[in-house]
């Protein structure tokens, strides 16, 4: 007996009254997405398990489980430095501070440059 090219296709559009279907396209969706977000791979696996019935019913029971790996975004670091009394702070203790204040002046809204268009010419 010569089996169906598209049994998978329909027994999946099938599964769970086709939400699992849709499911997996949400889910796959999202995938696609935090993969570009991220630059990283990611994987969505479907496992179907099929346990025929007792007797000689025909039925088959079908279960599915979809589980996803999605990449994700590495956490930011830190740098901090080490003192010589072994303790950590954000800044270097062998470098001096600045001190930033503000010189008298006055409190003029920034000048603004008009564009100019220039004709672009091929070579």
């Amino acid at each position: 007996m010569p089996y169906r090219p598209d049994l998978y296709i329909h027994t999946v559009s099938e599964l769970n009254s086709g939400r699992r279907q849709e499911e997996l396209s949400k889910k796959l969706n999202e995938l696609v997405n935090a993969c570009r977000d991220t630059g990283k791979a990611g994987s969505l696996t479907l496992k179907i398990s099929i346990k025929p019935d007792k007797g000689e019913t025909g039925q088959y029971f079908l279960e599915s489980a979809i589980t996803e790996k999605r990449p994700e975004f590495e956490p930011g670091k830190t740098i901090m430095f080490g003192t010589p009394d072994g303790n950590l702070q954000r800044s270097d203790p062998r470098q001096g501070s600045l001190d930033f204040r503000t010189i008298g002046g006055t409190d003029q809204p920034a000048k603004s440059v008009a564009e100019t268009t220039q004709e672009t010419r091929e070579v």
